[in-house]
Order: structure tokens, then sequence, then C-alpha cells
């Protein structure tokens, strides 16, 4: 199987009818997160990477009219978001809307978040990385983005979910601790609901990128997380959030 073809096989994509048209909406997980801060900018203008270049082309071909993707650094001015952008015009669709927030993923917390006794680890953030916006998402559309219109949810804490399934330890107590559970927030990465101004009015894009329900231990912490990231949706569809929340009542 070729590079191009595997990395298809991970493309989703779903089309929508509007007035205009059709319009075509993908997420794709990029997996191209770097070990530090700037360094997918720099792989992405030496173009030199065949796995940009591979996914990059895949883009192209497909050419989806927004396009949602996970695993990709964030940094302020979205200059990595950027030179993306303009590699897939090299072969495709140019792309003039960029939206992303910072993540959760290397965000400090202080805290020991695994229960290993230390703290400052990747898996002490709020989200895991080695760095503050490590593994991000974002949104890549040809239709203007309603900025001020976006409801982004990642602030708001795992215990004030109704019904978290937070975790606990043998005993019953809070895993890793009280003091952790009191400042984890509930998104590994982000939940945004982010409006597409198109042709036939806006679409709100609910988008987020839970945490692998894996890679813990018998406490289950990344799989109870997982199951309540995904459960957050039905909560929100059922009316049960405004805005975001700014503060949480743990």
């Amino acid at each position: 199987m070729s590079t191009r073809l595997a990395l298809a096989l991970a493309f989703v994509l779903m089309a929508l009818t509007a007035e205009a048209g059709t319009v075509r909406i993908a997420t794709w997980h990029l997996a191209l997160d770097r070990d530090g801060p700037g360094i997918l900018l720099r792989d992405i203008r030496r173009g030199d990477d065949p796995r940009i270049d591979a996914i990059a082309g895949v883009i192209a071909a497909v050419a989806p009219d927004v396009v949602l993707v996970q695993g990709v650094d964030y940094d302020l001015r979205l200059r990595a978001l950027g030179a993306l952008r303009d590699r897939i015009a090299e072969e495709g669709p140019y792309f003039p809307h960029l939206f992303a927030l910072r993540p959760n993923t290397g965000w400090p917390t202080g805290v020991d978040m695994d229960g290993d006794g230390r703290r400052g680890g990747p898996r002490d953030a709020q989200g895991y990385g080695t760095f503050s916006g490590q593994g991000g998402m974002a949104i890549l559309s040809r239709y203007p983005i309603d900025r001020d219109g976006t409801h982004d949810f990642s602030a708001m804490l795992w215990c004030d979910l109704p019904g978290a399934l937070l975790p606990r330890r043998p005993d019953g107590r809070p895993f890793p601790s009280r003091a952790a559970q009191a400042v984890q927030r509930l998104s590994s990465v982000g939940h945004w609901v982010v409006p597409v101004r198109l042709p036939s009015g806006p679409l709100s894009l609910m988008t987020f990128h839970a945490t692998t329900p894996v890679f813990d231990g018998e406490e289950d912490r990344n799989g109870r997380r997982n199951h309540d990231e995904i459960r957050f949706w039905q909560h929100y569809l059922d009316g049960e959030f405004g805005a975001a929340p700014r503060a949480g009542s743990c």
C-alpha cells in the first residue's frame, strides 16, 4: 500500500447540500506533532518531509471546503498552520480562513496529575504534551469563520460534567488526588463549537480530539476521560450548557 493511500484511509469526508451546491467537510488526525515548539513550522518550510508532502497531496486531491485537523502543533500566530495551508495550495485549494485556539495539551498544572509522585512531566499537563500547544487541532476553511460566535468549552473542569466518571483508587479515594481532580479539565485537547458562514447560512462545527483510552492503569483514567469527552456532546445537544464556563465548582 502506498503512503498516500494509507494516509487517505484515515481521512473522513462528508458532504452537505447548501444553496450554492455541495459543501464538503473533512476531518483528519494528521499526527504531525513534534518534540518542541517551532519544529513543525521548520519542517513544513524545508519542503523535504515525505509525510507532510503526502498529507498535503491528499487534502489537495480531496479538496474539501472545510477541513478539521488534529495533531498539529499550535502557535499564537498560526504560522505552522499557515505554512501547511500554503503547502496544500501548491497542488489544490487555498483556504483563506484559519482557526485554532490554544489547546490543553502541554498546559502546565503544577500538580501531579498521573500519580507517579512527580510534577512537570507531559502527563501532568491538562492534556498530554511535552510543551504547551503540542498536538493541537485547527480548522482550514474556504468560507468565513465566525470567531465572535465561537464557544470554547476547553476550560470546563472534568468534575463539572454531570455524572462524570472520575477515576478512583481501589479504596475509593480520588485518583491521583483530590487536588488533581479539582483542577483537571475535561478536554485533553479542546471542545469547540465554531460557526462557519456558508452561502446558505451558518453551520456550527462541533469539534474535539479525545484522549486515547489506553496507556493508563487499573484506575482507567484515560478510558474514563475519553468516555466523558465524547459524552460532553450529548449534554451539549440536550441544551445543558450555555456559554463556556469560566470557573469550576469543585
